[in-house]
C-alpha cells in the first residue's frame, strides 16, 4: 500500500492524468459560465426577470457547496470511482433536464441538482490526486488542473456567445449534458480507481470525519488560506462592472477584456507556484506574496484618499498583481490542507471546498453591501484579508516542507 503510492510519487504526474483531472474539474467552471450570454433569451423565453435568471446561477453554487462534504466521504468509504460516476450521471441528467425546464422554478431546481453532479469532478479530483502524490508532484498536477480550470472562464462565456449564433439555450444545456456523458464513459472505462480497499475509511460517519478535521489547527489554517485565495477574484469581479462602468465610464466590452487580462496574469502564476513552493516552502511563499499584496493594497488605499480617482492604469496594474498572488496561494494552500488532514483524502478534499466557497462568499458578499463606483470598500476587505492571512501564517506551527 505504501510501497505503490511512493512509487507514483517518485514517477509524477504524467500530461494525461493532468489532462484527464483538468477536464473533469472544468466541467463545473463551463456549467456556471457557457450559459451566462443567453440569459437575457432564457428570461424571456421564460417570461422570467433577470433576476430570477440569476438565481439559477446561485442554485448551482448552493449546489455545488452542499454535495463537497458527503461526496468525499463517500470516496473514502467506497472508492473514488463509484461517487465520480454517480456524479456525471447526474450531471448530465440535469443538464438535459435543463434543456427541457418549461419554467423558471424548474429551471432553478435543476440547475441545483447540476451544481450537485459537477461537484463530484472537483472534490473527486483533489482526493484523487491526494491518493496518489503528495508535496512537490501533487502541486504540479493541481497546478495544470487550475490551469485548465481557470482558462474555462475566459473561453466559456466566448464559447457560449459563438454557440449561440447555431443553437439556442436549450442547446447550450445540451452541450453540457453531452460533456457530461461524455465524462462519465470515459472514467468507467479508463480512469482507474485511486484509493485501493485496503485504504478505505468505513468506521467514521461523516460527522466524525468532519470533527476529526475541524480539530486539525493546521488543515483549517491551510483551507482559510485557500478561501482568501479564491475570495481575491471574486471579490474584484463583484465589485468591478460597478466600479469600471461608473467610476472609469468603460463598456462592459472593454472591462471584460481587463478582468480577462487579470485572469490569464492568475493562470500563468499557479504555474509558477509548485517550483517555487519547491524552493521556497509552502509557509514561506505564501507570507511573500501576501505581504507583498498587503504593502500594495497599503499604496492604493493612501493613493485612493489622496486623489478623486485612481489613475485606471494603477487600478489594473494592482489587480493583475492580487490576482497573481491569487494563483500563487492557490496551488500551495489546497495542497497543504490536504496534506494535514494525514487521512481521508475525500472528506478533507469535500471539506475543504465547503469552507473554501464559504470564505470566498463572505468576502464577496462583504463586497457588493458597499457602493461599488470607488475602491475604498474592496481594498478595505483585501487589506483585512490579506492581514488575517499574515496573522495564520505566523501562528502556525512550521512543518517539515
Amino acid at each position: 500500500m505504501t510501497t505503490n503510492r511512493s512509487a507514483a510519487a517518485v514517477a509524477g504526474p504524467t500530461l494525461l492524468m493532468g489532462l484527464a483531472f483538468g477536464l473533469l474539474s472544468a466541467l463545473g467552471p463551463f456549467a456556471i459560465d457557457l450559459y451566462l450570454p443567453a440569459m437575457p433569451e432564457m428570461a424571456r423565453a421564460m417570461a422570467a426577470d433577470s433576476g430570477a435568471v440569476q438565481r439559477s446561477l446561485s442554485a448551482f453554487f448552493l449546489g455545488l457547496a452542499i454535495a463537497q462534504i458527503p461526496l468525499g466521504w463517500l470516496g473514502d468509504r467506497f472508492g473514488r470511482r463509484r461517487p465520480l460516476i454517480g456524479g456525471l450521471a447526474l450531471f448530465a441528467a440535469a443538464s438535459l433536464g435543463c434543456a427541457l425546464a418549461h419554467d423558471i422554478d424548474q429551471l432553478i431546481a435543476l440547475r441545483f441538482l447540476q451544481g450537485m453532479g459537477a461537484c463530484a469532478g472537483t472534490s473527486s479530483v483533489r482526493a484523487m490526486i491526494r491518493d496518489k502524490h503528495s508535496g512537490h508532484h501533487a502541486a504540479r498536477l493541481m497546478a495544470f488542473t487550475f490551469l485548465i480550470i481557470g482558462i474555462s472562464p475566459v473561453l466559456a462565456p466566448l464559447a457560449g456567445s459563438y454557440l449561440l449564433r447555431a443553437t439556442s439555450w436549450q442547446g447550450l444545456f445540451v452541450i453540457l449534458a453531452t460533456a457530461g456523458l461524455t465524462a462519465l464513459i470515459a472514467v468507467a472505462l479508463f480512469l482507474p480507481e485511486t484509493l485501493p480497499p485496503a485504504r478505505r475509511v468505513a468506521s467514521r460517519s461523516i460527522l466524525q470525519a468532519c470533527a476529526y478535521l475541524l480539530r486539525k489547527p493546521a488543515f483549517l489554517a491551510w483551507a482559510f488560506v485557500a478561501g482568501m485565495a479564491t475570495t481575491i477574484p471574486f471579490a474584484y469581479v463583484t465589485a468591478a462592472p460597478f466600479l469600471f462602468s461608473q467610476g472609469y465610464g468603460l463598456t462592459p466590452h472593454q472591462y471584460s477584456l481587463l478582468l480577462a487580462l487579470n485572469a490569464i496574469v492568475s493562470i500563468i502564476a499557479t504555474q509558477f507556484a509548485p517550483a517555487l513552493m519547491r524552493r521556497l516552502g509552502v509557509r514561506r511563499l505564501v507570507t511573500i506574496v501576501v505581504l507583498i499584496a498587503a504593502v500594495a493594497t497599503g499604496g492604493i488605499a493612501l493613493a485612493a484618499t489622496m486623489s478623486a480617482q485612481l489613475p485606471l492604469a494603477l487600478l489594473q496594474s494592482y489587480s493583475m498583481l492580487i490576482f497573481a498572488v491569487s494563483g500563487l496561494m492557490l496551488t500551495p494552500s489546497a495542497i497543504s490542507a490536504l496534506d494535514a488532514s494525514e487521512q481521508g483524502a475525500g472528506a478533507a478534499a469535500g471539506l475543504l471546498g465547503t469552507l473554501q466557497l464559504g470564505v470566498t462568499a463572505a468576502g464577496s458578499g462583504a463586497v457588493s453591501l458597499f457602493p461599488s463606483f470607488t475602491i475604498i470598500p474592496l481594498i478595505s476587505i483585501l487589506g483585512g484579508g490579506f492581514l488575517l492571512v499574515l496573522a495564520t501564517m505566523a501562528l502556525l506551527r512550521p512543518s517539515r516542507e
